[in-house]
């Protein structure tokens, strides 16, 4: 191995190691902002788009199997496919950036086409995470670089306007605009316009931190049952708890019961009749198995009780866990559900990681959003910690306070500007009584915002195209 060579694969695997610190359980989210300039410095000085190519999923490695070793609890030996898929997308990207900046070097660079190849950095980077996070069979969103400014409040605002796609372009643009400073016959334009852009945003958050009222909208006193898979009697009792049973809402976490299909009766009334001390509305989790001898499908949905505790409407989970949910089916048509304390809009468990479901609550009225989840306690407590560092990007995204009924935790309540007004600790066991509003959701990202994700991919998709056709006339002039 050359010393060029082995200096590149220094760069990447320190990408990698800055970027799993970002996130839990060390949450150091101010190093995104420059933990792929040394594969980006090292993108740009590598031999061609294969040995970037090398390059980012050597980088992708590093950071995915430091923060997702908690995958070979869940998958086991599947955990080293999951970890390649997601270092492919880092390989990708890397390959890419170095298609464009040779595509900038053929024609002479300026301080402009490095300003427009840093862009370019970032719209990919947007572009590559959208079809990752929810375009394809394995469509998964964990990670996504701009939750790590999950702790970075005024930044974090900007999710109102163009959401986590947006805020990890920017992240990336940023940092390949540093990668550009060793270099020296073009380092500042990029590295200033990009420096504004953020100081832009951190700016503009902090006047959105202190204007916005979160407290705004109807008081309701959430009752958020935190509880692995048990038997009814222990749901109730956590119910009714000194505080619990003097709540609006009671929820109880995604697949607290099991019943034996979608309509059944007996089990809803024997719910009813254990939960009639209770004077709150209650959203429980439901499961059915699958029983093809008897015709029934499998499901996961949400069972809502009035106060008399009626069925008053349900919601089926929009995204099923893949491998873990093999033939549930996918909701295709998310409709908040109307009760006398407002319009509720739920999310089970997997749903509050994609940003659709939430957006369309908030665009059809709904006044709070709530998030059954089951996180088994078995899939260690780094993957519930990251798995709830990711309910504040929804709260933000769609102007909604947020309750998160997590089964071994973390369960959340989150005001619309992504903080957390209250908690219970991951693989505890009890109620989390906190007050929350009632108020009607919709920001300028769940409008309009929300393009910024498939045209970034539209972007990616044509450099990608522009580059091969580039090759193909290179080999063209070769014959």
């Amino acid at each position: 191995m050359g010393r060029d060579t082995a200096t590149n694969c220094s760069l990447a695997a320190l990408s990698g190691l800055l970027l799993s610190a970002c996130y839990a359980p060390l949450n150091y989210g101010w190093l995104a902002w420059i933990a792929l300039a040394p594969l980006f410095y090292a993108v740009t000085r590598s031999s061609g788009v294969k040995s970037a190519f090398l390059l980012g999923g050597a980088a992708g490695l590093v950071f995915y199997i430091i923060s997702l070793i908690w995958m070979a609890a869940v998958v086991h030996y599947l955990a080293l496919v999951f970890w390649a898929v997601f270092a492919l997308w880092l390989a990708l990207h890397a390959g890419l950036l170095r298609g464009l900046w040779a595509l900038a070097e053929k024609s002479g660079l300026t301080e402009a086409k490095a300003l427009l190849w840093a862009a370019a950095a970032g719209l990919s980077w947007a572009g590559l995470e959208y079809f990752r996070s929810e375009l394809w069979a394995l469509e998964c969103p964990w990670l996504g670089l701009g939750y790590s400014q999950t702790y970075n409040a005024p930044v974090f605002q900007s999710l109102s306007l163009w959401g986590v796609y947006g805020l990890s372009a920017l992240i990336a643009s940023a940092n390949a605009a540093w990668a550009l400073l060793p270099r020296r016959r073009f380092p500042w334009l990029a590295a200033a316009v990009f420096a504004a852009v953020l100081a832009s945003s951190y700016a503009w958050g902090r006047h959105r931190l202190e204007a916005l009222t979160p407290d705004a909208g109807r008081p309701l006193k959430a009752a958020l049952v935190q509880a692995e898979r048990s038997d009814i009697n222990k749901l109730v009792r956590l119910s009714l708890a000194p505080g619990a049973a003097g709540a609006d809402l009671l929820v109880w976490p995604e697949c607290s019961v099991t019943f034996p299909s979608a309509d059944s009766p007996s089990y809803i009334s024997y719910i009813a009749k254990k939960l009639k001390p209770s004077a709150a509305e209650a959203v429980i989790g439901v499961c059915v198995n699958e029983d093809p001898a008897r015709g029934i499908k499998r499901g996961n949905f949400t069972l809502h009780l009035g106060r008399d505790k009626q069925v008053i409407g349900l919601y089926h989970k929009m995204h099923p866990v893949q491998f873990v949910e093999a033939g549930l089916p996918k909701n295709k048509e998310p409709e908040p559900v109307a009760t006398p304390l407002g319009k509720l809009g739920p999310q089970i468990c997997y749903d509050l990681a994609f940003e659709d479901g939430t957006r369309a609550m908030a665009e059809k009225g709904a006044e709070i959003l709530i998030t059954p989840t089951l996180d088994p306690l078995e899939w260690t407590l780094l993957q519930h910690r990251q798995h709830s560092d990711m309910s504040a990007a929804r709260a933000v995204e769609s102007g909604l306070w947020l309750l998160r009924a997590a089964s071994s935790g973390e369960s959340q309540v989150i005001d619309p500007l992504g903080f957390t007004r209250a908690a219970l600790a991951g693989g505890a066991e009890g109620t989390l009584v906190a007050q929350a509003r009632l108020a009607p959701g919709g920001t300028f990202y769940t409008r309009y915002g929300w393009l910024l994700g498939p045209l970034a991919l539209l972007f990616t998709l044509a450099a990608a195209g522009l580059l091969l056709f580039e090759k193909y006339n290179l080999i063209q002039s070769k014959r």
